[in-house]
């Protein structure tokens, strides 16, 4: 948006100069019916109209561009973890979800691709990894539940510790991931989720 109003500027005030410079052409050269210092003055005058619009003030590019994106806007749900291949049972991950709602409920695990409700919450709990101690339960700042926090900003950062197989769930055969999903409150709807892969 600012390069389109910085160009925009520019042609105002290109064809500003281009008009005020065609007037005093204009007006000196019909110097016929009137004296030369006359249409002389009658052309400054009319250059100095179409240049007064050089000293308008432009309206912020910046402020429009915040107008665009809300400030508390956190953006889609993403997961990183600082290892995400060959894992093996008994890692500790540290894991940062980004762009959660700061006021929901999410559990975070290791669990089987394909598995659970979708976005929407059609759907129950995915088959992950452990036990309920292996997933985290991450709930707003400030809150008495929940093994960890997300911040305002929209962000949390846990350490979770590697489970390989769970009650219906073995990722040394099966494709996994780890998930971010709505807490029990949330009807478990699938929030964010990132590739892992298990050491042979």
């Amino acid at each position: 948006m600012t390069i389109l109003t910085l160009r925009s500027t520019l042609v105002r005030r290109s064809a500003a100069v281009a008009a005020a410079a065609a007037l005093s052409l204009g007006l000196t050269a019909c110097s016929d019916d009137e004296s030369s210092e006359d249409a002389n003055e009658r052309a400054a005058q009319a250059a100095e109209e179409a240049l007064s619009e050089l000293n308008q003030p432009e309206e912020d590019a910046d402020a429009d561009d915040a107008e665009d994106t809300p400030a508390n806007d956190p953006g889609e749900p993403q997961i990183t973890a600082d290892k995400t291949q060959d894992l093996s049972d008994g890692d500790t991950i540290t894991v940062t979800v980004r762009g959660l709602d700061a006021e929901g409920g999410y559990y975070l695990g290791i669990c089987k691709a394909g598995t659970g409700a979708d976005a929407a919450g059609e759907g129950g709990a995915p088959d992950c990894t452990g036990g309920r101690e292996d997933s985290k339960w991450i709930t707003a700042e400030g809150s008495d539940q929940g093994t960890d926090h997300v911040k305002a900003d929209g962000t949390a950062e846990v350490e979770l510790t590697v489970a390989e197989q769970g009650d219906a769930v073995d990722c040394s055969t099966d494709k996994c991931i780890i998930k971010v999903f709505g807490d029990h409150t949330n009807g478990f709807n699938a929030v964010a989720e990132a590739p892992v892969t298990f050491a042979s």
